[in-house]
């Protein structure tokens, strides 16, 4: 198996929760979200800023040509009027195109002199034609009646509109004028209007009535949506019509004869005028996709390949090939920071590993040294008193038919020997398994230990206990007294020191182990692994213990101050 195929699955879920995945999510979709909105937003701007303009635009020209309009009719006016004066009181011919007048101007309809009733007195062309027009002679009654001058909308069915004009004279005469309004001079609207605007233009009468119309650009828009213009003399105001259109429609009054001119324009081609959204949309995303492609491959090119070198990089140290993490894998900063951070835990790893081997040495060979020790004793000190205490029973014996008082010496003495024996082998069955442990508990097993370092050593054990005292489970029982027992032995073997005080604490979580003496002390390493490199073996395998159960050890000293070491293990879990 090599190392490359220890890695975990790479799922669909991996993917997705890989850099690239993670820096299109996070980075490039809120960008490109970002981005669109605000192009959105710019392009309504740019359309409502295109409105207004737009709007301001017709409304002036609206106004504009209304006043052009009325100064020319207001024109064709005087020209009435000063016809009117010129007309002699007394009897008129039959047709006033035998008067001898050159200031009909633009009244091409025709012209017709009537008394205050309405009648007909003279008119061209012939009275024939004004007499079936009564819509003439109730305007001149009504100018007669109040001495003002009146105007009318007249729509013949020859679709020709026609303004008649009564100018009230002397003597309750009126004159009226058919003005027809292709005599106007609305072709430089309807110029103005196709130079300016992609619409159409509307005058209508006082009754909503179409008089001239004009769309170049083919909007088709029925008269009959403007009939709800409000009735301010200038403005703007959005109209819908049947086909669903929404409209601009602005509009001025022309005074006289208070008609109304309106353009209209519909919304969506004053729209279409900047970028659409349609028209935009395509540019953004290119745009979106160029930064998404570069923003990918800076971190394909600096993160991503990086990383992924660093990945089989650490798969290797993981099997052993410490030197792999040495070398740079490029990329950002961040990156080479987190290859030196593990390169440095691959030494402590190292050294770690190196101290835990020395350690298994130092364990084995302690082992063999105590099988010795142990064979030595039981050799030097167990057989040679038992063959002594053979000895003195075979002496016994002998001494026992001839001379009854040296057999019972002997005898005295043999008792003697038995009893140190018995201490002999207790000591050191005491040392490999300590019996009140298991019969009396943990607390009773550390009351016995301070006259045996009194007696072993010459050390003063101070033992103090805090909290409910509890059973444990054997295991950890072994475990703590072993610490214990450890730690009295580093102080009665490398202290120097006269008293050793021995805290142990019960909590609810952790039973808390606090040994501190006062001896010479040392200054205890940086990092654990280096325990086993100045020969703190003793220390090491404290720790390893605790460790063993989840716990913790800390070691604190300096020259001449003595060694704290305190050991919590945990109760629970």
């Amino acid at each position: 198996m090599t190392p490359e195929s220890t890695g975990p699955p790479r799922g669909r879920h991996r993917l997705l929760r890989g850099l690239r995945a993670q820096l299109l999510l996070w980075t490039i979709l809120p960008l490109a979200v970002v981005l669109i909105v605000l192009s959105l937003a710019g392009v309504t701007r740019h359309r409502q800023a295109m409105t207004r303009l737009v709007e301001d635009r017709d409304r002036g020209v609206a106004a504009a040509e209304a006043n052009r309009l009325g100064r020319e009719i207001a024109q064709q006016v005087a020209v009435l009027a000063r016809l009117a004066a010129a007309l002699p009181a007394a009897e008129l011919p039959a047709t006033l195109s035998d008067q001898p007048f050159d200031a009909i101007g633009s009244f091409t309809g025709g012209l017709a002199w009537l008394d205050d009733q309405g009648a007909l007195v003279a008119a061209s062309p012939p009275a024939t034609a004004w007499a079936a027009s009564n819509t003439a002679r109730l305007l001149a009654a009504r100018a007669a009646a109040v001495g003002q001058t009146q105007y009318e909308t007249d729509l013949p069915g020859d679709d020709t509109a026609r303004l008649l004009i009564a100018v009230p004279a002397s003597g309750g005469k009126v004159l009226v004028g058919a003005l027809p309004v292709e005599a106007l001079s609305l072709a430089e609207s309807n110029l103005l209007l196709e130079g300016q605007m992609q619409g159409a233009m509307f005058v209508l009468d006082q009754t909503g009535r179409r008089v001239h119309h004009h769309d170049p650009a083919g909007l088709a828009v029925d008269s009959a949506v403007l009939g709800s213009l409000p009735p301010a003399s200038t403005g703007s105001t959005y109209l819908r019509d049947r086909q669903g259109r929404e409209l601009l429609v602005s509009y001025a009054h022309v005074e006289p004869p208070g008609w109304t001119l309106a353009t209209v324009e519909d919304v969506h081609t004053i729209t279409a005028m900047g970028m659409s959204t349609v028209e935009v949309l395509p540019l953004l995303l290119l745009f979106v996709a160029v930064v998404a492609l570069l923003a990918v491959s800076f971190g394909v090119l600096s993160v991503v390949r990086p990383l992924q070198e660093l990945d089989r990089r650490a798969a290797r140290v993981a099997w052993g090939d410490f030197d792999a993490i040495e070398q740079p894998v490029g990329g950002v900063q961040e990156i080479d920071d987190l290859r030196i951070t593990l390169a440095q835990m691959a030494e402590r790893i190292r050294s770690y590993q190196s101290g835990m081997r020395n350690y298994l040495s130092a364990i084995t060979q302690g082992q063999e040294t105590e099988r010795t020790r142990l064979a030595h004793e039981l050799h030097d000190v167990t057989i040679q008193g038992l063959i002594a205490l053979k000895q003195r029973g075979q002496m016994a014996l002998k001494a026992l038919g001839h001379d009854p008082a040296r057999a019972g010496a002997r005898l005295q003495e043999l008792n003697s020997l038995i009893d140190e024996e018995i201490a002999s082998l207790r000591q050191l069955i005491g040392d490999l398994r300590p019996i009140y442990l298991e019969d009396l508990g943990f607390v009773p097993a550390l009351e016995m230990l301070p006259p045996q370092m009194q007696e072993r050593h010459r050390l003063c054990l101070h033992l103090t206990v805090h909290g409910e005292v509890v059973r444990l489970a054997p295991d950890v029982e072994m475990a703590a007294y072993r610490i214990v027992q450890q730690a009295l032995a580093n102080v009665a073997a490398h202290a120097q020191a006269r008293n050793v005080w021995l805290d142990v604490t019960f909590t609810p979580e952790h039973l808390i182990l606090v040994t501190r003496d006062d001896g010479r002390g040392f200054t205890p390493p940086d990092q654990p692994a280096d325990l086993v490199h100045q020969g703190h073996f003793g220390l090491m395998g404290m720790r390893e213990r605790v460790l063993l159960y989840g716990g913790q050890l800390t070691i604190t000293s300096s020259p001449g101050q003595g060694v704290t070491i305190t050991a919590q293990l945990p109760l629970l879990g």
